[in-house]
């Protein structure tokens, strides 16, 4: 059907290009002679009808008008609900007894002193006692006991902690406001004589002095001064008698022995254990189902109706198909 169809094509072109032929021919050309002249044109790859495609053929296009099926398509939802279950576990307690222990540390200490030995400073004093006779001595000599007084200064370092002022100087901004008038702005005699003027704010410093108390650790020198009578045998005359002279002190370092306490300390551990009641976790397994909405949807086609569509159909022949016409035989023809 198709070779029919390009073989018409052709023919119909052929018989256009004839025309001119026969104009230039004369009126003697009879059937035969027309037929060679579109034998002649319809091997002519010049005025074949079509377009090369690249392939040895040429194709024509033509518009048919083809009957298709239309519908109306769309879209059929069914929506339903699937029951889905899982097991779960839930987590519970239970109580159970335990024993709990905790070690607790008890320290046991001793003190003891031990001597130590330490120089020290220490002032003694005494009043001597000193003759004082009236004149020349005389008389025998009598003897008695006086007294003489003997003192030691010693000195005992303390470490104290004390609090001691921390003080320092700042300047303290203290500002307020002043009613400045203005002169150079005339008066408001409207509103009752009222005289311009602004308000300025006035700044001066203030020297302050910021004090702190701070904690200081500071050595204290105590002085200890311990006096004794000392008995002394003074001989004198009668005209003679005894009198307590000036005090006589001089620093001298003794060594002196001083029980210092030492601290020995042991930890012994004790561990003590009591039972308590604990809440241990279980899993208990749990069947948890779930509604799952489902939606199931289907193509459908609707109101069929036929309608005309115009498709562009290409048609496509190979000249070499029709055979090869001598064109010698062709001129012969058209000259007989």
């Amino acid at each position: 059907m198709q070779v029919v169809y390009i073989f018409t094509l052709i023919i119909a072109a052929a018989w256009a290009n004839t025309e001119d032929v026969i104009a230039r021919q004369g009126k003697g050309i009879n059937q035969g002679n027309l037929e060679s002249i579109v034998r002649k044109t319809f091997i002519d790859k010049k005025k074949l009808p079509g377009v090369p495609n690249g392939k040895g053929q040429r194709c024509i296009q033509k518009i048919v008008q083809v009957q298709e099926t239309e519908y109306d398509r769309g879209m059929s939802c069914q929506h339903t609900f699937k029951k889905k279950c899982h097991v779960t576990y839930v987590t519970d307690y239970v109580s159970a007894p335990e024993r709990k222990c905790e070690t607790t540390f008890k320290k046991n200490c001793h003190i003891t002193f031990k001597p130590m030995p330490f120089n020290a400073q220490v002032k003694k004093c005494y009043i001597p006692q000193n003759h004082k006779c009236e004149g020349e001595p005389e008389g025998e000599e009598v003897c008695r006991n006086v007294y003489e007084s003997h003192c030691e200064t010693k000195y005992k370092n303390y470490d104290l902690e004390q609090d001691e002022p921390l003080c320092e100087k700042k300047e303290e901004l203290r500002c307020k406001n002043e009613t400045v008038k203005l002169l150079h702005l005339p008066e408001d005699n409207e509103e009752g004589g009222i005289e311009p003027f602004a308000i300025k704010e006035v700044c001066e410093k203030w020297p302050i002095q910021s004090c702190t108390v701070e904690k200081k650790k500071v050595t204290k020198v105590h002085p200890k001064t311990e006096c004794k009578k000392i008995p002394r045998k003074v001989c004198t005359h009668s005209n003679c008698k005894v009198v307590p002279g000036p005090e006589v002190c001089h620093e001298q370092t003794q060594t002196q022995i001083q029980n210092i306490p030492q601290e020995d300390c042991d930890l012994e551990p004790e561990e003590n254990c009591r039972v308590e009641s604990a809440l241990v976790p279980k899993l208990i397994p749990k069947n948890n189902c779930v509604k799952i909405p489902k939606e199931v949807c289907v193509p459908v086609k609707t109101n069929p109706r036929q309608i005309s569509k115009p498709v562009i159909k290409e048609w496509c022949y190979n000249p070499k198909d029709f055979g090869k016409i001598d064109e010698e035989d062709d001129i012969k023809d058209i000259k007989g």
